[in-house]
């Protein structure tokens, strides 16, 4: 079963109920890092949790408005890019959910050159919590923290990988 979201832009990054912030370092050249967040196919590989995640439109260019489809866990759910600034920024909207968990949600992601190499990634996670979301706010910005330093981690050993052909 699907619960549909509340239809909603970036402004939720600024308004929402309930507002997550992490910010992590990553080696990774911002380039790298952002071919790998472009790819839904490679988070699987490095995001703890997905296990499938795809664009609905074949082929490329990908951007706002594009359609994407991911598998966390045992939740579905169905996406509206909302902002796409290569190398720069990336933003959805969750459209569709099969766990009730928010009355509407968006993820950004923003990544910045680091001074001396690497790539600043800073993960903002908007949400408009039903019941069960806001029961669990208290714990939520620790587990927010885990997983990005989790999901930064694999990150950062996935693009290593790619680089040196593993």
């Amino acid at each position: 079963m699907w619960f549909v979201m509340r239809e909603v832009g970036l402004e939720l990054l600024e308004t929402a109920a309930q507002r997550y912030v992490t910010t992590r370092d990553v080696a990774a050249s911002r380039h790298d890092v952002w071919s790998v967040f472009a790819d839904p196919t490679t988070w699987s590989a490095w995001w703890p949790g997905v296990s499938t995640a795809s664009y609905r439109e074949q082929g490329s260019p990908f951007g706002v408005g594009t359609m994407r489809r991911a598998t966390v866990g045992r939740q579905r759910y169905e996406e509206t890019m909302l902002a796409w600034d290569e190398g720069e920024r990336f933003a959805y909207r969750i459209d569709r959910a099969t766990l009730p968990l928010a009355h509407a949600q968006v993820e950004c992601t923003a990544f910045e050159d680091r001074p001396g190499g690497g790539t600043r990634v800073t993960w903002t996670l908007a949400i408009e919590p039903r019941l069960m979301m806001r029961v669990a706010a208290p714990f939520f910005p620790g587990i927010i923290d885990r997983l990005f330093v989790r999901a930064m981690a694999g990150l950062d050993a996935y693009v290593a990988a790619r680089a040196s052909g593993r």
